[in-house]
């Protein structure tokens, strides 16, 4: 019967290790502004939702949405504690 032979690889050394480090950095970055997109996404139809006649601009709402919002000169927060009007 044939011997079969394993490669051991050698441990990996600084540089792998900093370049794994910087890419799990990178994703966790990426999914971060990902989801931060996705909570003003909502925040801004929220904010639509709320003005009385809305309905009516919720087409052009996914084309232009921050268009549509400046229109109306309305802001989104950035905090839920922002004093601004």
């Amino acid at each position: 019967m044939h011997e079969t032979k394993f490669v051991h690889l050698p441990c990996p050394g600084p540089v792998t290790k900093g370049l794994g480090l910087v890419a799990g950095i990178t994703a966790i970055s990426f999914a971060a502004a990902w989801a931060f997109e996705r909570h003003r996404r909502r925040e801004q139809i929220r904010v639509l939702a709320s003005m009385p006649g809305a309905a009516s601009i919720f087409p052009a709402l996914r084309a232009h949405s921050e268009m549509v919002l400046s229109q109306f000169g309305v802001g989104l927060p950035l905090e839920p504690d922002d004093p601004r009007p």
